[in-house]
C-alpha cells in the first residue's frame, strides 16, 4: 500500500474504532448496568438497541449525500464532536426517556461516519479491498476494546483507587476517543482528492439504482438484521469478557477478508463466509448455554465481521466514484436503519424464552444475505 494510502487508512481506522467503541459498548451497558438502573426487561433492552441502530442508519443517508459534495474532514469533525456530546448526555441521563433520547443522538452522530469515510477510502486508496480490510480492523478493535473496557470497569473488584466505577463515569471516559479523534483530524485533514468532482460532472443520483446495486442493498439489509439481533443479546448468553473476545476476533476477520476482497469475485467469498456464519448461528440455536456455545459464538464473531470489507467492496464495484457517498449512505441506512428490526425482534423472542428460534431466524437472514450477494455483477471501478 502506498505511504499516502496508509496515512489515510490509519487515521480513518482510528476514527472507525472510536465510533464503534461506544456503539458496541451499548449492549454491555444494556445487559449489565441499565437493567438494574432503569428496571428494563428484554423487550425494552431490544427497543433501546433498536433506537441506537435505527438512528445510526437514518443519518447515514443525508450525510452520504453530503459526502459527495463536502470535504470529508468537516463532516467527520461533526461526527466525533456529536459522539462526545451524546456520550456526555448519556452519562448524565436521570431517567429512561432521557436515556433513550441521548442514545438516539449517539446513533445520529455515529451514522455520519461510514458513508463519509468509506467514500474517502474508495476515492483515494489504490488497493481498495486491502484498505477496507485494514480500516475494518480498526473498527473491530474499537468494537472489542469498547465493550471490554466497559465490562472491566463495571466488574466487581475493579478499582481506580475509589469504589467500583459507576457506569456514568465509564460512559464519560468513552468520550476520550472521539475527542482525541477530533484533534487528529484538525492536525491532519484528509487529502482534498477525497472530495467529489464538480457538480456538472456528477451523475444523476437516479442512475445509482441498477439491479446489481439494489441487490447489494438487500445484502446489507439481511446481514444487518442478523448483525444487530445477535450482538444485542450475545452478552446476556456468554458474558461481557467472551463477548469482547468474539468482537476482537472480528478484527482478524476484517484483514483476512479485506485481502480477499481485491480478487475478481468477492461475491463468491462473501457467499461462503455468510453461509458459514449462518451455520454457526444455527449451531447456537441447537446448543444450550455452555462452553461449546461460547466457542461457537467466538467463531461467529470472526466470521460476522469478515463480511464487512467484502460488502463494502461490492458497493465500490457497482456504483460510480462520484456517487459513493450516497451509495454508502443508502447501504448503511439499509443495514442499520431497516436492520434495526433485528434487536427489537430479538428482545421480544428472548423475553418469550425463544432464544433458539431467534438464532435460527438470524441464521436464515444471514444465509439469505449471502445468497443474494452471489452473482452480483461487478466491474473494476475507477480508483
Amino acid at each position: 500500500m502506498r505511504p499516502e494510502d496508509r496515512a489515510v487508512v490509519a487515521l480513518l481506522g482510528f476514527l472507525h474504532g472510536a465510533v464503534h467503541a461506544n456503539i458496541l459498548a451499548v449492549p454491555i451497558l444494556l445487559n449489565f448496568a441499565w437493567r438494574s438502573e432503569f428496571a428494563t426487561d428484554d423487550v425494552t433492552v431490544g427497543l433501546l438497541a433498536a433506537i441506537v441502530f435505527a438512528c445510526f442508519g437514518l443519518s447515514s443517508l443525508p450525510f452520504g449525500f453530503l459526502a459527495d459534495r463536502r470535504r470529508p474532514t468537516s463532516l467527520l469533525l461533526v461526527c466525533v464532536g456529536g459522539i462526545a456530546a451524546s456520550l456526555a448526555a448519556i452519562a448524565l441521563s436521570p431517567s429512561l426517556p432521557l436515556l433513550a433520547v441521548s442514545l438516539a443522538a449517539l446513533g445520529l452522530a455515529s451514522g455520519i461516519y461510514h458513508p463519509t469515510a468509506l467514500a474517502a477510502i474508495s476515492q483515494t486508496v489504490e488497493e481498495q479491498g486491502r484498505g477496507m480490510g485494514w480500516h475494518g480492523m480498526g473498527g473491530s478493535l474499537g468494537i472489542a476494546l469498547g465493550p471490554a473496557f466497559v465490562g472491566a470497569t463495571l466488574a466487581p473488584g475493579f478499582h481506580w483507587g475509589i469504589p467500583v466505577a459507576s457506569w456514568r463515569i465509564t460512559v464519560g471516559l468513552l468520550a476520550v476517543l472521539p475527542l482525541l479523534g477530533s484533534v487528529m483530524l484538525a492536525l491532519r485533514p484528509l487529502p482534498a482528492s477525497a472530495t467529489s468532482p464538480p457538480s456538472h460532472t456528477r451523475p444523476n443520483p437516479r442512475t445509482l439504482f441498477t439491479i446489481p446495486y439494489v441487490r447489494v442493498l438487500l445484502v446489507y439489509l439481511f446481514a444487518g438484521f442478523a448483525y444487530q439481533g445477535a450482538l444485542t443479546f450475545l452478552p446476556k448468553f456468554i458474558g461481557a469478557g467472551p463477548f469482547a473476545l468474539a468482537l476482537g476476533l472480528g478484527a482478524v476477520g476484517q484483514v483476512v477478508a479485506g485481502t480477499l476482497a481485491d480478487r475478481r469475485r468477492p461475491d463468491r467469498i462473501l457467499f461462503v463466509l455468510s453461509t458459514a456464519a449462518a451455520g454457526f448461528l444455527v449451531l447456537l440455536a441447537l446448543l444450550g448455554v455452555s462452553t461449546a456455545f461460547t466457542l461457537a459464538a467466538l467463531v461467529f464473531g470472526f466470521l460476522l465481521f469478515s463480511l464487512e470489507a467484502l460488502q463494502n467492496t461490492l458497493v465500490t464495484r457497482t456504483v460510480p466514484r462520484s456517487l459513493r457517498g450516497l451509495a454508502f449512505g443508502l447501504a448503511f441506512l439499509s443495514v442499520f436503519g431497516l436492520g434495526s428490526v433485528g434487536p427489537a425482534t430479538a428482545g421480544w423472542l428472548v423475553e418469550r424464552g425463544e432464544s433458539s428460534l431467534l438464532f435460527l431466524l438470524l441464521g436464515a437472514s444471514l444465509a439469505i444475505s449471502g445468497g443474494v450477494a452471489l452473482g452480483v455483477r461487478t466491474r473494476r471501478s475507477e480508483s
